[in-house]
Protein backbone atom coordinates (compact mmCIF):
# COMPACT_ATOMS: atom_id res chain seq x y z
CA UNK A 1 0.00 0.00 0.00
CA UNK A 2 1.51 3.51 -1.12
CA UNK A 3 1.43 6.56 0.55
CA UNK A 4 -0.26 9.84 -1.48
CA UNK A 5 3.09 10.62 -1.95
CA UNK A 6 4.13 7.78 -3.47
CA UNK A 7 0.94 6.98 -5.23
CA UNK A 8 0.82 10.33 -7.20
CA UNK A 9 4.93 9.90 -8.01
CA UNK A 10 4.28 6.62 -9.30
CA UNK A 11 1.04 7.97 -11.74
CA UNK A 12 3.44 10.60 -12.54
CA UNK A 13 5.93 8.58 -14.22
CA UNK A 14 3.24 5.87 -15.43
CA UNK A 15 1.57 9.18 -17.42
CA UNK A 16 5.29 10.53 -17.82
CA UNK A 17 4.28 13.68 -16.30
CA UNK A 18 6.27 16.93 -16.41
CA UNK A 19 5.18 19.71 -13.94
CA UNK A 20 7.29 21.92 -15.51
CA UNK A 21 6.43 22.15 -18.57
CA UNK A 22 4.22 25.44 -17.93
CA UNK A 23 2.46 24.81 -21.83
CA UNK A 24 1.03 22.21 -19.69
CA UNK A 25 -0.28 24.12 -16.41
CA UNK A 26 -3.75 23.56 -16.28
CA UNK A 27 -3.37 20.07 -17.89
CA UNK A 28 -1.04 18.94 -15.16
CA UNK A 29 -2.59 20.54 -12.24
CA UNK A 30 -6.07 18.44 -13.15
CA UNK A 31 -4.12 15.32 -14.05
CA UNK A 32 -2.65 15.81 -10.02
CA UNK A 33 -6.19 16.57 -8.45
CA UNK A 34 -7.59 13.11 -10.39
CA UNK A 35 -4.57 11.42 -8.92
CA UNK A 36 -5.51 12.52 -5.44
CA UNK A 37 -9.56 11.59 -6.13
CA UNK A 38 -8.60 8.28 -7.51
CA UNK A 39 -5.97 7.32 -4.45
CA UNK A 40 -9.04 7.83 -2.18
CA UNK A 41 -12.12 7.05 -3.59
CA UNK A 42 -10.39 3.94 -5.73
CA UNK A 43 -7.00 3.26 -4.49
CA UNK A 44 -7.43 3.83 -0.78
CA UNK A 45 -10.65 1.16 -0.41
CA UNK A 46 -11.12 0.44 2.96
CA UNK A 47 -13.58 -2.05 2.56
CA UNK A 48 -11.03 -3.93 0.79
CA UNK A 49 -8.04 -3.26 2.57
CA UNK A 50 -7.83 -6.16 5.39
CA UNK A 51 -6.04 -6.65 8.28
CA UNK A 52 -3.15 -8.89 6.25
CA UNK A 53 -2.78 -5.79 3.80
CA UNK A 54 -2.50 -3.54 7.67
CA UNK A 55 0.61 -6.25 8.80
CA UNK A 56 1.97 -6.13 4.91
CA UNK A 57 2.00 -2.66 5.00
CA UNK A 58 3.95 -2.09 8.22
CA UNK A 59 6.24 -4.57 7.06
CA UNK A 60 7.01 -2.47 4.11
CA UNK A 61 7.19 1.01 6.11
CA UNK A 62 9.80 -0.82 8.10
CA UNK A 63 12.22 -2.31 5.45
CA UNK A 64 11.25 0.96 2.52
CA UNK A 65 13.98 3.18 4.23
CA UNK A 66 16.33 0.77 3.81
CA UNK A 67 16.36 -0.09 0.47
CA UNK A 68 15.51 3.02 -1.19
CA UNK A 69 19.33 3.78 -0.51
CA UNK A 70 20.34 0.40 -1.44
CA UNK A 71 18.20 -0.42 -4.90
CA UNK A 72 17.52 3.52 -5.89
CA UNK A 73 15.79 2.50 -9.15
CA UNK A 74 14.28 -0.80 -8.35
CA UNK A 75 12.59 -0.20 -4.63
CA UNK A 76 9.72 0.13 -6.03
CA UNK A 77 9.84 -3.36 -7.78
CA UNK A 78 10.57 -4.49 -4.27
CA UNK A 79 7.86 -3.51 -2.66
CA UNK A 80 5.17 -4.32 -4.91
CA UNK A 81 7.07 -7.72 -5.59
CA UNK A 82 6.43 -8.37 -1.43
CA UNK A 83 3.14 -7.01 -1.36
CA UNK A 84 2.56 -9.28 -4.23
CA UNK A 85 4.48 -12.54 -3.06
CA UNK A 86 5.17 -11.95 0.66
CA UNK A 87 8.76 -12.41 -0.42
CA UNK A 88 11.61 -9.79 0.52
CA UNK A 89 13.52 -10.42 -2.95
CA UNK A 90 16.69 -8.30 -2.02
CA UNK A 91 17.07 -10.72 0.73
CA UNK A 92 17.17 -13.26 -1.52
CA UNK A 93 19.72 -10.79 -3.65
CA UNK A 94 21.94 -10.98 -0.28
CA UNK A 95 21.71 -14.71 -0.06
CA UNK A 96 22.36 -15.37 -3.60
CA UNK A 97 25.60 -13.40 -3.23
CA UNK A 98 27.13 -15.43 -0.15
CA UNK A 99 26.09 -18.77 -1.83
CA UNK A 100 27.24 -18.52 -6.02
CA UNK A 101 30.61 -19.63 -6.46
CA UNK A 102 33.49 -16.25 -7.56
CA UNK A 103 30.51 -13.68 -6.93
CA UNK A 104 33.11 -11.17 -5.87
CA UNK A 105 34.80 -11.07 -9.47
CA UNK A 106 31.46 -10.14 -11.38
CA UNK A 107 30.97 -6.69 -12.86
CA UNK A 108 30.00 -7.93 -16.36
CA UNK A 109 25.91 -7.33 -17.38
CA UNK A 110 25.65 -11.51 -18.15
CA UNK A 111 26.81 -11.83 -14.20
CA UNK A 112 23.96 -10.41 -13.20
CA UNK A 113 21.99 -12.32 -15.51
CA UNK A 114 23.68 -15.00 -14.06
CA UNK A 115 22.51 -13.73 -10.64
CA UNK A 116 18.97 -13.31 -11.33
CA UNK A 117 18.68 -16.94 -13.14
CA UNK A 118 19.72 -18.36 -9.81
CA UNK A 119 17.27 -16.42 -7.60
CA UNK A 120 14.47 -17.35 -9.92
CA UNK A 121 15.25 -20.99 -10.17
CA UNK A 122 16.85 -21.40 -6.72
CA UNK A 123 14.98 -18.86 -4.06
CA UNK A 124 11.88 -18.43 -5.42
CA UNK A 125 10.98 -21.33 -7.43
CA UNK A 126 9.82 -19.63 -10.32
CA UNK A 127 9.58 -19.62 -13.91
CA UNK A 128 12.04 -16.59 -15.25
CA UNK A 129 10.26 -13.84 -17.07
CA UNK A 130 12.16 -11.53 -19.24
CA UNK A 131 10.92 -8.87 -16.80
CA UNK A 132 11.75 -10.29 -13.78
CA UNK A 133 14.89 -11.48 -14.93
CA UNK A 134 16.01 -7.63 -16.09
CA UNK A 135 14.37 -6.55 -12.66
CA UNK A 136 16.49 -8.74 -10.34
CA UNK A 137 19.56 -8.46 -12.80
CA UNK A 138 19.15 -4.51 -12.09
CA UNK A 139 19.11 -5.01 -8.59
CA UNK A 140 21.96 -7.64 -8.52
CA UNK A 141 23.70 -4.67 -9.75
CA UNK A 142 22.71 -1.93 -7.21
CA UNK A 143 23.75 -4.31 -4.39
CA UNK A 144 27.19 -5.26 -5.94
CA UNK A 145 27.67 -1.12 -6.26
CA UNK A 146 26.65 -0.91 -2.76
CA UNK A 147 28.56 -4.26 -1.07
CA UNK A 148 32.20 -3.15 -3.02
CA UNK A 149 34.75 -0.98 -1.20
CA UNK A 150 37.62 0.49 -2.66
CA UNK A 151 40.78 -1.88 -0.95
CA UNK A 152 42.72 0.52 1.30
CA UNK A 153 47.09 0.22 1.29
CA UNK A 154 47.15 -1.13 4.55
CA UNK A 155 46.19 -4.67 3.81
CA UNK A 156 48.73 -4.88 0.89
CA UNK A 157 51.93 -3.93 3.38
CA UNK A 158 53.83 -6.94 2.27
CA UNK A 159 52.93 -7.17 -1.83
CA UNK A 160 54.75 -5.60 -4.25
CA UNK A 161 53.81 -2.20 -5.62
CA UNK A 162 53.00 -3.80 -8.57
CA UNK A 163 50.37 -6.15 -7.17
CA UNK A 164 49.33 -3.48 -5.06
CA UNK A 165 48.69 -0.97 -8.50
CA UNK A 166 46.77 -3.69 -10.11
CA UNK A 167 44.70 -4.69 -7.35
CA UNK A 168 43.88 -0.82 -7.46
CA UNK A 169 43.54 -0.54 -11.38
CA UNK A 170 41.36 -3.69 -10.95
CA UNK A 171 38.80 -1.74 -8.08
CA UNK A 172 39.00 1.60 -10.12
CA UNK A 173 38.18 0.15 -13.90
CA UNK A 174 35.91 -2.73 -13.02
CA UNK A 175 34.52 -1.69 -9.19
CA UNK A 176 35.69 -5.52 -8.02
CA UNK A 177 37.63 -5.84 -4.87
CA UNK A 178 40.59 -8.87 -5.68
CA UNK A 179 40.89 -8.53 -1.87
CA UNK A 180 37.72 -9.54 -0.69
CA UNK A 181 37.81 -12.28 -3.22
CA UNK A 182 41.47 -13.77 -1.88
CA UNK A 183 40.40 -12.85 1.67
CA UNK A 184 37.21 -15.23 0.99
CA UNK A 185 39.13 -18.23 -0.74
CA UNK A 186 41.73 -18.12 1.89
CA UNK A 187 39.05 -18.59 4.38
CA UNK A 188 37.03 -21.39 3.11
CA UNK A 189 40.54 -22.91 2.79
CA UNK A 190 41.08 -22.39 6.69
CA UNK A 191 37.49 -23.42 7.47
CA UNK A 192 37.83 -26.61 6.32
CA UNK A 193 41.30 -27.73 7.01
CA UNK A 194 42.38 -25.86 10.29
CA UNK A 195 41.02 -27.46 13.09
CA UNK A 196 40.98 -25.20 17.08
CA UNK A 197 40.89 -26.70 20.35
CA UNK A 198 41.24 -24.72 23.58
CA UNK A 199 43.92 -26.29 26.62
CA UNK A 200 42.11 -25.21 29.61
CA UNK A 201 45.24 -25.96 31.60
CA UNK A 202 47.40 -23.37 29.92
CA UNK A 203 44.62 -21.07 28.46
CA UNK A 204 45.80 -21.48 24.96
CA UNK A 205 43.98 -21.65 21.77
CA UNK A 206 45.79 -24.23 19.29
CA UNK A 207 44.89 -23.59 15.84
CA UNK A 208 45.99 -26.80 13.67
CA UNK A 209 46.14 -26.72 10.16
CA UNK A 210 46.30 -30.34 7.92
CA UNK A 211 46.51 -28.59 4.44
CA UNK A 212 49.93 -28.62 2.74
CA UNK A 213 50.46 -25.68 0.40
CA UNK A 214 53.98 -25.63 0.49
CA UNK A 215 56.30 -25.84 -2.29
CA UNK A 216 52.81 -26.76 -4.09
CA UNK A 217 51.95 -26.54 -8.02
CA UNK A 218 47.86 -26.23 -7.46
CA UNK A 219 47.55 -23.91 -4.11
CA UNK A 220 44.10 -23.14 -3.41
CA UNK A 221 43.09 -25.29 -6.83
CA UNK A 222 44.28 -22.05 -8.47
CA UNK A 223 43.93 -23.43 -11.43
CA UNK A 224 40.26 -24.34 -11.35
CA UNK A 225 39.87 -20.84 -10.48
CA UNK A 226 41.71 -19.38 -13.10
CA UNK A 227 39.97 -21.72 -15.65
CA UNK A 228 36.53 -20.58 -14.30
CA UNK A 229 37.62 -16.94 -14.72
CA UNK A 230 39.82 -16.14 -17.48
CA UNK A 231 37.19 -14.64 -19.43
CA UNK A 232 37.50 -11.71 -17.35
CA UNK A 233 39.78 -9.38 -18.72
CA UNK A 234 41.83 -8.53 -15.47
CA UNK A 235 42.18 -12.37 -14.22
CA UNK A 236 43.58 -13.13 -18.18
CA UNK A 237 47.10 -13.22 -17.40
CA UNK A 238 47.85 -12.57 -14.08
CA UNK A 239 46.76 -16.75 -12.98
CA UNK A 240 49.70 -15.94 -10.47
CA UNK A 241 49.21 -13.15 -8.87
CA UNK A 242 46.06 -13.67 -8.02
CA UNK A 243 47.50 -17.27 -6.51
CA UNK A 244 50.05 -14.90 -4.60
CA UNK A 245 46.94 -12.48 -3.05
CA UNK A 246 44.98 -15.89 -1.87
CA UNK A 247 48.69 -17.06 -0.21
CA UNK A 248 49.01 -13.42 1.32
CA UNK A 249 46.12 -13.80 3.47
CA UNK A 250 46.75 -17.44 4.26
CA UNK A 251 49.67 -16.73 5.22
CA UNK A 252 49.48 -13.57 7.24
CA UNK A 253 45.55 -13.79 8.09
CA UNK A 254 44.55 -17.55 8.75
CA UNK A 255 46.93 -19.46 9.66
CA UNK A 256 50.18 -16.89 10.47
CA UNK A 257 53.20 -18.26 8.73
CA UNK A 258 54.81 -15.27 7.53
CA UNK A 259 58.17 -17.10 7.51
CA UNK A 260 57.29 -18.96 4.08
CA UNK A 261 56.00 -15.56 2.27
CA UNK A 262 59.52 -14.19 1.22
CA UNK A 263 60.55 -18.01 0.17
CA UNK A 264 57.22 -18.04 -1.80
CA UNK A 265 57.16 -14.73 -3.03
CA UNK A 266 61.03 -15.42 -4.71
CA UNK A 267 59.78 -19.25 -6.05
CA UNK A 268 57.34 -17.16 -8.09
CA UNK A 269 59.51 -14.72 -9.55
CA UNK A 270 62.03 -17.40 -10.26
CA UNK A 271 59.61 -19.41 -11.99
CA UNK A 272 57.80 -16.87 -13.86
CA UNK A 273 54.80 -17.73 -12.14
CA UNK A 274 53.87 -13.94 -12.03
CA UNK A 275 54.94 -10.85 -14.51
CA UNK A 276 54.25 -8.22 -11.91
CA UNK A 277 56.20 -8.50 -8.96
CA UNK A 278 60.36 -7.40 -9.13
CA UNK A 279 62.60 -9.20 -7.50
CA UNK A 280 63.26 -8.12 -3.40
CA UNK A 281 66.59 -8.58 -1.03
CA UNK A 282 69.03 -9.28 -4.30
CA UNK A 283 72.78 -9.75 -3.03
CA UNK A 284 75.67 -9.61 -5.35
CA UNK A 285 78.27 -12.74 -4.40
CA UNK A 286 81.27 -11.41 -3.90
CA UNK A 287 84.14 -14.39 -5.08
CA UNK A 288 86.26 -15.19 -1.27
CA UNK A 289 89.43 -16.67 -2.36
CA UNK A 290 89.53 -20.20 -1.00
CA UNK A 291 85.27 -20.14 -0.99
CA UNK A 292 83.23 -22.07 -3.81
CA UNK A 293 79.86 -20.87 -4.15
CA UNK A 294 77.57 -23.35 -5.74
CA UNK A 295 77.13 -24.00 -9.33
CA UNK A 296 73.87 -21.85 -9.88
CA UNK A 297 75.46 -18.70 -8.26
CA UNK A 298 78.33 -17.22 -10.23
CA UNK A 299 80.45 -14.46 -9.35
CA UNK A 300 82.37 -11.87 -11.23
CA UNK A 301 83.24 -9.73 -8.06
CA UNK A 302 86.58 -10.42 -6.05
CA UNK A 303 87.56 -9.44 -2.48
CA UNK A 304 90.85 -7.82 -2.12
CA UNK A 305 91.94 -6.74 1.34
CA UNK A 306 94.87 -3.85 1.72
CA UNK A 307 96.53 -2.22 4.51
CA UNK A 308 98.13 0.19 3.16
CA UNK A 309 96.56 0.84 -0.48
CA UNK A 310 98.85 -0.60 -2.70
CA UNK A 311 97.57 -3.21 -4.45
CA UNK A 312 100.56 -5.77 -5.11
CA UNK A 313 98.37 -7.92 -8.23
CA UNK A 314 95.92 -7.17 -10.49
CA UNK A 315 92.68 -7.16 -9.13
CA UNK A 316 90.81 -7.67 -12.19
CA UNK A 317 88.40 -5.41 -13.36
CA UNK A 318 85.41 -5.76 -10.72
CA UNK A 319 86.43 -5.81 -7.14
CA UNK A 320 85.97 -5.16 -3.26
CA UNK A 321 88.98 -3.63 -1.73
CA UNK A 322 88.54 -4.18 2.00
CA UNK A 323 91.26 -1.59 4.15
CA UNK A 324 92.09 -3.37 7.28
CA UNK A 325 94.04 -2.48 10.21
CA UNK A 326 97.61 -4.37 10.84
CA UNK A 327 97.43 -5.20 14.35
CA UNK A 328 94.72 -3.13 15.77
CA UNK A 329 96.37 -0.13 13.79
CA UNK A 330 94.30 2.37 12.82
CA UNK A 331 96.16 5.79 12.71
CA UNK A 332 94.89 6.36 9.18
CA UNK A 333 91.60 8.29 10.86
CA UNK A 334 93.97 9.26 13.75
CA UNK A 335 96.49 10.89 11.88
CA UNK A 336 96.72 13.10 8.82
CA UNK A 337 100.00 12.08 7.75
CA UNK A 338 99.39 8.36 7.68
CA UNK A 339 95.59 9.32 5.78
CA UNK A 340 97.54 11.24 3.43
CA UNK A 341 99.40 8.34 2.59
CA UNK A 342 96.79 6.21 2.06
CA UNK A 343 94.98 8.13 -0.16
CA UNK A 344 97.79 8.97 -2.17
CA UNK A 345 98.63 5.04 -2.67
CA UNK A 346 95.17 3.98 -3.34
CA UNK A 347 95.57 6.89 -6.22
CA UNK A 348 98.59 4.73 -7.50
CA UNK A 349 96.76 1.22 -7.10
CA UNK A 350 93.97 2.72 -9.26
CA UNK A 351 95.84 4.47 -12.04
CA UNK A 352 97.74 1.23 -12.23
CA UNK A 353 94.62 -1.17 -11.83
CA UNK A 354 91.18 0.61 -12.28
CA UNK A 355 88.91 1.72 -8.76
CA UNK A 356 87.05 -0.68 -7.11
CA UNK A 357 83.16 -1.63 -6.95
CA UNK A 358 82.89 -0.85 -3.60
CA UNK A 359 85.51 0.53 -1.50
CA UNK A 360 85.04 -0.24 2.13
CA UNK A 361 86.74 0.19 5.71
CA UNK A 362 86.03 -1.61 9.63
CA UNK A 363 84.99 0.87 11.89
CA UNK A 364 88.14 2.30 14.12
CA UNK A 365 88.44 1.71 17.36
CA UNK A 366 87.20 3.79 20.33
CA UNK A 367 90.22 5.34 22.16
CA UNK A 368 91.01 8.00 25.30
CA UNK A 369 90.18 12.12 23.27
CA UNK A 370 89.34 10.15 20.06
CA UNK A 371 84.71 10.93 19.30
CA UNK A 372 83.02 10.45 16.54
CA UNK A 373 83.67 14.27 15.74
CA UNK A 374 86.61 13.91 15.12
CA UNK A 375 86.43 10.83 12.93
CA UNK A 376 84.13 12.37 10.41
CA UNK A 377 86.74 15.53 10.41
CA UNK A 378 89.04 12.45 8.98
CA UNK A 379 86.47 11.10 6.84
CA UNK A 380 85.42 13.96 4.94
CA UNK A 381 89.34 14.71 4.17
CA UNK A 382 89.35 10.83 2.81
CA UNK A 383 86.21 11.58 0.76
CA UNK A 384 87.16 14.22 -0.74
CA UNK A 385 90.55 12.73 -2.09
CA UNK A 386 88.18 10.09 -3.50
CA UNK A 387 85.74 12.26 -5.80
CA UNK A 388 87.71 12.14 -8.75
CA UNK A 389 86.51 8.47 -8.77
CA UNK A 390 82.66 8.66 -9.77
CA UNK A 391 81.36 5.51 -9.69
CA UNK A 392 82.55 4.47 -7.13
CA UNK A 393 81.12 3.76 -3.66
CA UNK A 394 82.28 4.01 -0.40
CA UNK A 395 81.43 2.16 2.86
CA UNK A 396 82.25 1.77 6.72
CA UNK A 397 81.40 -1.71 8.31
CA UNK A 398 80.78 -2.23 11.72
CA UNK A 399 83.32 -4.13 14.04
CA UNK A 400 82.60 -6.55 16.59
CA UNK A 401 84.92 -7.86 19.36
CA UNK A 402 85.93 -11.60 19.19
CA UNK A 403 87.71 -11.67 22.59
CA UNK A 404 86.56 -9.81 25.86
CA UNK A 405 89.81 -7.69 25.53
CA UNK A 406 89.93 -6.80 22.55
CA UNK A 407 89.44 -3.09 21.53
CA UNK A 408 85.81 -1.73 20.94
CA UNK A 409 84.90 -0.05 17.78
CA UNK A 410 84.06 3.53 17.58
CA UNK A 411 80.74 1.66 15.56
CA UNK A 412 79.53 -1.29 16.69
CA UNK A 413 76.03 -0.85 18.80
CA UNK A 414 72.54 -0.32 17.33
CA UNK A 415 72.94 3.73 18.34
CA UNK A 416 75.91 3.65 16.78
CA UNK A 417 75.07 2.88 13.10
CA UNK A 418 71.99 5.41 14.05
CA UNK A 419 74.46 7.56 14.81
CA UNK A 420 76.48 7.21 11.64
CA UNK A 421 74.01 7.28 9.45
CA UNK A 422 71.94 10.96 10.86
CA UNK A 423 75.65 12.42 10.63
CA UNK A 424 75.96 11.41 7.18
CA UNK A 425 72.70 12.77 5.83
CA UNK A 426 73.39 16.04 7.98
CA UNK A 427 77.01 16.50 6.36
CA UNK A 428 75.69 15.41 2.77
CA UNK A 429 78.15 12.22 2.69
CA UNK A 430 78.67 9.37 0.18
CA UNK A 431 79.58 6.94 2.87
CA UNK A 432 77.33 3.95 2.94
CA UNK A 433 77.06 1.44 5.24
CA UNK A 434 78.50 -2.22 5.33
CA UNK A 435 76.40 -4.32 7.91
CA UNK A 436 78.53 -6.73 9.51
CA UNK A 437 76.25 -9.69 11.13
CA UNK A 438 79.30 -12.02 11.65
CA UNK A 439 79.17 -13.31 15.20
CA UNK A 440 81.61 -16.40 16.10
CA UNK A 441 81.09 -16.38 19.70
CA UNK A 442 77.70 -14.48 20.53
CA UNK A 443 79.60 -10.98 20.94
CA UNK A 444 78.91 -9.02 18.13
CA UNK A 445 76.46 -5.86 19.93
CA UNK A 446 74.14 -5.20 16.88
CA UNK A 447 72.70 -8.29 18.35
CA UNK A 448 71.87 -7.21 21.56
CA UNK A 449 68.15 -6.46 21.05
CA UNK A 450 67.21 -7.74 18.39
CA UNK A 451 63.70 -6.13 17.61
CA UNK A 452 65.70 -2.59 18.05
CA UNK A 453 68.11 -3.85 15.52
CA UNK A 454 65.57 -5.04 13.13
CA UNK A 455 64.04 -1.58 13.62
CA UNK A 456 66.84 0.40 12.88
CA UNK A 457 68.42 -1.03 9.91
CA UNK A 458 64.48 -1.55 8.25
CA UNK A 459 64.23 2.35 8.73
CA UNK A 460 67.64 2.88 6.11
CA UNK A 461 67.71 0.32 4.20
CA UNK A 462 68.97 2.70 1.49
CA UNK A 463 72.14 3.75 3.40
CA UNK A 464 72.70 -0.27 3.57
CA UNK A 465 74.82 -1.04 0.66
CA UNK A 466 76.25 -4.62 1.67
CA UNK A 467 76.18 -7.12 4.34
CA UNK A 468 78.74 -9.79 6.03
CA UNK A 469 77.30 -12.73 7.25
CA UNK A 470 78.92 -16.16 8.49
CA UNK A 471 76.31 -18.37 9.41
CA UNK A 472 72.26 -17.88 10.47
CA UNK A 473 71.43 -20.78 12.40
CA UNK A 474 72.59 -20.09 15.72
CA UNK A 475 70.47 -17.30 16.73
CA UNK A 476 67.17 -17.73 18.54
CA UNK A 477 63.64 -19.40 16.89
CA UNK A 478 60.69 -17.91 17.35
CA UNK A 479 57.64 -19.46 19.25
CA UNK A 480 54.87 -18.68 16.74
CA UNK A 481 52.60 -17.57 20.01
CA UNK A 482 51.11 -14.66 18.77
CA UNK A 483 48.20 -11.71 19.67
CA UNK A 484 44.98 -10.61 21.16
CA UNK A 485 44.24 -11.20 25.50
CA UNK A 486 44.70 -14.92 25.27
CA UNK A 487 47.46 -16.82 24.31
CA UNK A 488 47.05 -18.62 20.07
CA UNK A 489 49.88 -20.82 19.06
CA UNK A 490 49.46 -21.64 15.35
CA UNK A 491 50.41 -25.45 14.27
CA UNK A 492 51.18 -27.29 11.16
CA UNK A 493 50.92 -30.84 11.01
CA UNK A 494 53.09 -30.80 7.88
CA UNK A 495 55.81 -30.01 10.69
CA UNK A 496 57.37 -27.06 8.64
CA UNK A 497 60.62 -25.67 9.64
CA UNK A 498 60.32 -22.44 11.88
CA UNK A 499 62.26 -19.31 10.88
CA UNK A 500 64.74 -17.79 13.50
CA UNK A 501 64.44 -14.65 15.15
CA UNK A 502 67.14 -13.04 13.08
CA UNK A 503 66.26 -14.98 9.63
CA UNK A 504 62.68 -12.70 10.29
CA UNK A 505 64.44 -9.57 10.73
CA UNK A 506 66.67 -10.15 7.57
CA UNK A 507 63.78 -10.53 5.50
CA UNK A 508 62.55 -7.21 7.01
CA UNK A 509 65.64 -5.66 6.82
CA UNK A 510 66.17 -6.30 3.01
CA UNK A 511 62.85 -6.04 1.91
CA UNK A 512 63.66 -4.01 -1.45
CA UNK A 513 64.88 -4.32 -4.94
CA UNK A 514 67.72 -2.34 -4.07
CA UNK A 515 70.75 -4.71 -4.71
CA UNK A 516 73.89 -5.20 -2.15
CA UNK A 517 77.11 -7.28 -1.85
CA UNK A 518 77.50 -10.05 -0.28
CA UNK A 519 80.12 -10.57 1.23
CA UNK A 520 81.16 -14.25 3.26
CA UNK A 521 84.84 -13.49 4.08
CA UNK A 522 84.40 -15.09 7.67
CA UNK A 523 82.64 -18.15 6.76
CA UNK A 524 85.36 -21.23 7.24
CA UNK A 525 85.09 -23.38 3.80
CA UNK A 526 82.76 -24.24 0.78
CA UNK A 527 80.37 -26.44 2.77
CA UNK A 528 79.14 -23.78 5.66
CA UNK A 529 78.93 -21.36 2.35
CA UNK A 530 76.25 -23.77 0.76
CA UNK A 531 74.35 -24.12 4.07
CA UNK A 532 74.36 -20.15 4.38
CA UNK A 533 72.89 -20.00 0.61
CA UNK A 534 70.58 -22.09 1.06
CA UNK A 535 69.07 -20.10 4.43
CA UNK A 536 69.32 -17.16 2.43
CA UNK A 537 67.64 -18.34 -0.39
CA UNK A 538 64.36 -19.83 2.72
CA UNK A 539 64.75 -15.84 3.91
CA UNK A 540 63.87 -15.25 0.38
CA UNK A 541 67.09 -13.62 -1.13
CA UNK A 542 68.53 -14.13 -4.70
CA UNK A 543 71.49 -13.71 -6.16
CA UNK A 544 72.71 -12.23 -9.14
CA UNK A 545 75.81 -11.13 -10.01
CA UNK A 546 76.07 -6.93 -11.87
CA UNK A 547 76.88 -9.24 -14.99
CA UNK A 548 73.64 -11.27 -14.78
CA UNK A 549 71.90 -7.83 -14.23
CA UNK A 550 73.22 -5.99 -17.05
CA UNK A 551 72.11 -9.03 -19.49
CA UNK A 552 68.62 -8.12 -17.93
Amino acid sequence: MLTIEEYIASRKKKDKLDEFDFWKHSENMGAVIQYVMEYFNEYLNLEDYSYEQVKTQQVIDKFKEGIIENFPTTYEFIISYYWSNKKRIDKLISKAYEEIEDIELFYLPEDDIKVAEYVCKKKLGVAATEELLSNIATMSKEYRQTQVEEPIMSDMKELDNAISDWVLEVYRKYKVDLLDYARGISYKFYEKYVDSEYDRQTETFYYINKYDYRYQDNPFNINDIYKRNRHREFIDGYKGELEMLIMYFWLFEDVHDQDYWPEYVKLCIENERVSLAKKKRILNPVFIHGLSYPSDIHSNIKYIETKNGILKEDPGQNYVLSIIYEKSNDEIWKDRDALDNIIKNLHLSFKQFGAPKLLEFLSPYQAPGYTKEKFFEKYQIFEKGMRRYTKIKIAVANGYTRRAKDKDYLFSTVDDIACLRNTCKELKLQLKLSVDFTDTNRRNKIKKNMDDMINTLAGMRNFIIGIRINEIDSWGVNRHIYYNNKRREYINTMDYTTMSTFMAGLTTILQDSRSRYFIPNTVKDSERLETLIDTLYRVGCCFESEETENEE
